[in-house]
């Protein structure tokens, strides 16, 4: 009996053995985040600024457009507050331009996106082993979603990586695992609430196996960690859980959610199809051959991405959080399937690459269409960077007290994360708006009164300057967005 409990721990020690090789396939995996992170300027989504990072500049410095969810706190401010609490310090530091702010938050979530892949590795290599962590790390590390959003400050792109944690704490059969992994998910919850899917799935799979213990423990996790996630809105909005409340009231039947336009199921596997390519249709399979090894999993991925696809509103970012933890699954799938061709695992090897290598072709120039956001066939690389360096420039100029941008919705205009400066912004060509400005950023081909000259150009845009000082803002001016 002992010899038998022995022989189980080494196999079982050996299963888990990290490989160079799976250094090496985590070290390719980073490359294009933190690119992404420090060398994509642009805004292919206007969440990106609004959810996260302007609330979080208005917190650490007193200026940044809101949006109606953070002037009635229907979103938490737990994120936002992060981001804010880091540039508080780095402001401390002498960081004072907002690219090395921006680059800042941008590096940070790249660094999260690159420990979900090595969450999503180490679980698959609970599951089968080395040969499926290696396989996981190909795919999730060159999944175009999870390349193109990974480095953006989105509730969906911070909360995969933790969701696939989760999943691999809880392989463990620790109780300070399903501790751990109760913090967690109680995390997630306060990135996205409909994130809580996933925290009801996590504890039926572990009353499903007749682990009841670790259910109490990552349970009573989840409640104290949410408690004090809830009370953190009481100095945010005045009254705990307050966000809760006004997500459900806004976003539910009869809120806000009714007015908004419903989209097709298939949604999501449709721009999935579109952003990953032929791999997705394979990864389709390996979750079907892996149902045998991980069914729970595969129940968890299932449940929450049937619930979300009959949601009423549907943006990739909101399936982002299962993406790692689905890939990792069928990756065990598919290992399952190729291990049966033998040669010490080759097969697997060359399929991982060629699946990369298809995947990496789409990510080197995703779409916004391809994404599932709107039928643009837009680069989102370096999308509106022109736009954001003009604003850049202006931010520069030591005479500036007001601007007005032009030429761009103020969602996505990036705001005061990237201007940094405490003036006011107008976002039209109103005589009383120009007056209390100095500075326009718009279009080379924007008519402007007598007095405007361009000093700068970028791309289609432009930088304006008056000469003189500005007005006192009109009475209409405000820091709110619509």
């Amino acid at each position: 009996m002992i010899v038998g409990t022995a022989t189980s721990a080494q196999t079982t020690a050996r299963r888990l053995r990290v490989s160079w090789w799976s250094v090496l396939v985590l070290v390719v995996a980073a490359a294009p985040r933190v690119w992404a992170a420090l060398w994509d300027g642009g805004v292919f989504e206007p969440a990106e600024i609004c959810e996260t990072l302007e609330p979080a500049h208005h917190a650490a410095f007193g200026w940044g457009l809101l949006t109606r969810e953070f002037r009635e706190g229907s979103r938490s401010f737990i994120f936002p507050g992060l981001i804010s609490g880091v540039w508080k310090v780095a402001a401390l530091l002498g960081v004072r331009s907002s690219s090395g702010l921006v680059g800042i938050a941008k590096l940070g979530m790249a660094a999260l996106s690159i420990a979900g892949v090595w969450f999503a590795m180490s679980l698959a290599r609970r599951l089968r082993g080395e040969r499926a962590a290696i396989l996981t790390g190909l795919l999730v590390g060159a999944c175009p979603p999870l390349i193109a959003l990974g480095s953006r400050c989105l509730p969906g792109a911070a909360s995969a990586p933790l969701v696939v944690l989760v999943a691999a704490l809880l392989q463990t059969r620790q109780r300070r695992d399903a501790v751990l992994a109760g913090i967690v998910t109680a995390l997630t919850l306060f990135l996205r609430y409909p994130n809580g899917l996933l925290a009801i799935a996590f504890a039926i799979l572990l009353v499903a196996q007749q682990r009841r213990e670790d259910a109490r423990a990552y349970l009573l996790a989840v409640a104290g960690t949410s408690l004090v996630g809830g009370l953190v809105d009481w100095p945010a909005w005045g009254w705990p859980f307050h966000s809760l409340w006004m997500f459900v009231k806004v976003y539910t039947v009869g809120g806000r959610l009714g007015t908004l336009p419903a989209l097709s199921p298939l949604f999501y596997s449709e721009h999935l199809a579109s952003s990953i390519g032929l791999t997705y249709g394979l990864l389709l399979l390996g979750l079907v051959l892996a149902w045998r090894r991980a069914r729970g999993l595969v129940l968890v991925v299932l449940f929450f991405v049937v619930a979300q696809s009959f949601a009423r509103v549907k943006e990739l970012d909101f399936i982002l959080p299962v993406l790692p933890l689905a890939i990792a699954v069928a990756a065990v799938g598919l290992v399952r399937m190729l291990d049966g061709l033998g040669r010490r695992g080759l097969p697997t090897y060359v399929f991982g690459l060629a699946c990369a290598a298809q995947m990496a072709w789409i990510a080197r120039a995703p779409t916004r269409g391809e994404l599932g956001f709107g039928a643009s066939d837009w680069v989102i690389w370096h999308s509106g960077a022109d736009y954001f360096r003009t604003i850049q420039r202006a931010a520069s100029e030591t005479d500036l007290c007001g601007v007005v941008f032009l030429a761009n919705e103020p969602a996505w205009s990036g705001g005061y994360t990237y201007l940094n400066r405490s003036v006011p912004i107008f976002f039209d060509a109103k005589p009383p708006h120009l007056a209390a400005a100095n500075y326009v950023v718009g279009s080379k081909t924007e008519k402007l009164p007598p007095g405007w000259r361009s000093i700068f150009t970028d791309g289609g845009n432009a930088l304006y300057q008056r000469a003189g000082g500005c007005s006192e803002p009109p009475q209409d001016w405000t820091m709110n967005l619509p």
